[in-house]
């Protein structure tokens, strides 16, 4: 990449792969087509001169060797599946998906594993929820959680197929307000205690 790199680069990156995936969200584009249209995307905002498909291409084999989690997130895994039903419920790319899920070792968890690239639908199309439902053993709908941090995938996709959420905000970020049409979350939480909290 040819430019110096600076911390507000990283603004700009995630400003353009945000409204990207949301495109993907309202089925504007296809997961392959944003793997590189975000790079477009920055490219253009950044200045920076480097080639987009050996970017994208980088950038995916960097992520699915990714070992990194939440401080703590094991040891929720630890005591939640030996209770609950696990599903993980991805938009993410599948080969970064599935390297990351073995760097971590965290594939034991889950009693399903689905993700949009795989069964060729994203959330929050209700079809999604309905493959992880049948995924999972068709739980009662009153029954399922959907714990994510995305309100237009995550809180949406829960309200669109009729079962209760919970949004994940860390503590360095602030509350998003809901607009007049977005989905009111059920809870919303700042850490992995107020999750046990609800479940109890």
């Amino acid at each position: 990449m040819c430019g110096i790199w600076k911390p507000e680069l990283a603004d700009l990156y995630h400003q353009q792969t945000k409204r990207t995936w949301m495109e993907l969200e309202k089925k504007l584009i296809t997961l392959e087509r944003l793997k590189t249209l975000r790079f477009e995307r920055f490219k253009e905002v950044s200045g920076l001169d480097f080639d987009v498909t050996e970017m994208s291409k980088v950038y995916i084999d960097f992520l699915s060797q990714s070992d990194d989690l939440f401080p703590g997130t094991v040891e929720l895994l630890e005591g939640l599946y030996k209770k609950y039903t696990l599903v993980l419920a991805t938009n993410g790319i599948t080969s970064v998906q599935r390297g990351r899920i073995a760097a971590t070792d965290t594939e034991k968890y889950f009693k399903a594993i689905v993700i949009s690239e795989e069964v060729g639908v994203a959330k929050p199309d209700p079809a999604f929820f309905k493959i992880a439902s049948e995924q999972s053993g068709n739980p009662a709908k009153e029954n399922i959680l959907m714990i994510g941090d995305s309100m237009t995938s995550d809180m949406r996709g829960a309200a669109n197929y009729g079962i209760a959420s919970c949004l994940i905000v860390p503590p360095h970020k602030e509350v998003p307000v809901p607009g007049a049409d977005d989905p009111k979350p059920d809870f919303i939480i700042r850490n992995f205690d107020q999750l046990k909290e609800i479940l109890r």
